[in-house]
């Protein structure tokens, strides 16, 4: 295994550990922390972006036969792993609650992550 695939490894394993830490950690609400991002609550948008970048880092850290079979297999895994972050924090967590709104939020920022994949494959592939 080559130096750029254990780097994309770890880096991916790093971002489970801080999606991890985001889902289970305990935080006191700050002031300073705005309730609304245009009009969305502020929560469900940290949702959104912990999960946005899942596609592209998964399909990075694994070596499969073809960026799309790698992005989808990435895909899954990150719907996977969302729904059982969501699930568990309202079973293993005292402050935390199992909120299907917070899990939808995760689905559309995988959803967007794949567009986001998807355009970039397209745009190197005409290259």
């Amino acid at each position: 295994m080559n130096r750029s695939r254990i780097f994309k490894i770890i880096l991916f394993l790093l971002y489970l550990a801080a999606v991890a830490w985001l889902c289970f950690g305990s935080f006191k609400p700050s002031p300073k922390i705005p309730r609304s991002f245009m009009g969305y609550p502020i929560d469900k948008v940290i949702h959104f972006l912990m999960f946005l970048p899942f596609p592209v880092l998964g399909a990075l850290a694994f070596d499969f036969r073809s960026w799309w079979h790698a992005l989808s297999i990435s895909t899954l895994m990150g719907n996977i792993i969302a729904f059982s972050f969501e699930h568990l924090q309202g079973r293993i967590t005292k402050i935390r609650v199992t909120d299907p709104s917070d899990l939808n939020a995760n689905f559309l920022g995988i959803t967007v992550g794949i567009m986001i994949a998807v355009i970039i494959g397209l745009l190197a592939r005409k290259k």
